[in-house]
């Protein structure tokens, strides 16, 4: 099946694949300091134990999704629409500037993951 996996579904998988791998790497501080990045208005609900579990998380979703198992489909979807109400809730709690670049992201990959439902029923995407 996965030689008729679409390449939005190829694109989309390999995209959570590296935010797993960029949060893993964010996980040292110094290596991130070297680039001035900056977390964002996630970092304060990421706190320790969480910016630890988030990027397995990420890659058992992944996984799912590339796979194309339902759960992945919806872990997907799911994933998508808390990191697009986190930032939110975020920004008005600790008055910080509205994260419009997190939020347009995560509207345009939902808009590409929306559509890729048919391809996790397998009875008609078999035939």
């Amino acid at each position: 099946m996965n030689d008729k996996r679409p390449f939005i579904i190829t694109f989309i998988g390999d995209m959570g694949i590296l935010s797993a791998i960029l949060s893993i790497i964010s996980l040292f501080s110094n290596f991130i300091k070297s680039f001035e990045a900056h977390h964002g208005s996630l970092s304060v609900f990421l706190n320790g134990m969480m910016r630890a579990v988030i990027p397995v998380i990420l890659l058992i979703i992944s996984y799912g999704y590339l796979k194309l198992k339902s759960w992945g489909y919806w872990l997907m979807i799911t994933s998508n629409i808390a990191f697009l109400v986190i930032p939110i809730v975020s920004s008005q709690l600790s008055k910080q500037q509205f994260p419009y670049v997190g939020i347009i992201m995560v509207t345009i990959n939902l808009i590409f993951i929306l559509p890729t439902k048919k391809y996790f029923d397998k009875e008609a995407f078999s035939q």
